[in-house]
């Protein structure tokens, strides 16, 4: 922020200073070469200025993306956790067990990445998918809600998302998916 101001009061200082050669040298400088000569200086000025503010922008934008990454890398982490832990369950599930200790771990890995770099809308949309897994509803309906809340984590990490494909499915077996989608439920 302070960076920031100071950067403001010495481009307006500046832009006043050009302004002031400009108008001193249109009104009350007389030899017309003498006026040349502080318009080129104003044009040699004002170029320096832009490069320097070009190059500022370019930085500041460098660091901004830079940032993006760093956050995206992060959220890729704990997304990972989600999905250790949601392919473990299934893992489980299909051998006939119960939740092992790896996916209540990765689970709560997961949890508490998302506190501190998911969004408000991920967070909720979490709160949302949770609720609804332990109120015991239909197979279908876990899948359906488990790809609402896969492409709510894709959204998050700026993939495009549309309604073309169950991202569910992919964790179905073949018969599993021939079977959804001949009752038309995929």
């Amino acid at each position: 922020m302070k960076s920031n101001f100071l950067q403001t009061i010495w481009m307006v200082f500046l832009f006043g200073l050009l302004i002031g050669l400009l108008v001193w040298a249109i009104f009350y400088v007389d030899p017309l070469q003498s006026k040349i000569s502080i318009f080129g200086i104003v044009a040699v000025i004002l170029a320096a200025f832009t490069s320097v503010l070009t190059v500022t922008i370019n930085n500041r934008k460098a660091k901004e993306r830079e940032y993006d990454l760093l956050v995206l890398k992060e959220k890729q982490k704990v997304y990972e956790h989600f999905y250790n832990a949601l392919f473990e369950g299934f893992s489980q599930t299909r051998k006939g067990k119960g939740l092992s200790q790896k996916a209540v771990t990765e689970m709560m890995n997961f949890k508490r990445g998302l506190m501190n770099w998911g969004s408000e809308r991920l967070i909720q949309k979490y709160m949302e998918y949770d609720t609804k897994l332990i109120e015991g509803r239909e197979t279908f309906d876990l899948i359906r809600d488990g790809d609402k809340f896969l492409k709510e984590i894709r959204r998050e990490m700026g993939f495009e998302v549309s309604n073309k494909i169950n991202l569910m499915s992919i964790i179905l077996t073949a018969e599993a998916r021939k079977e959804l989608d001949e009752k038309g439920m995929l």
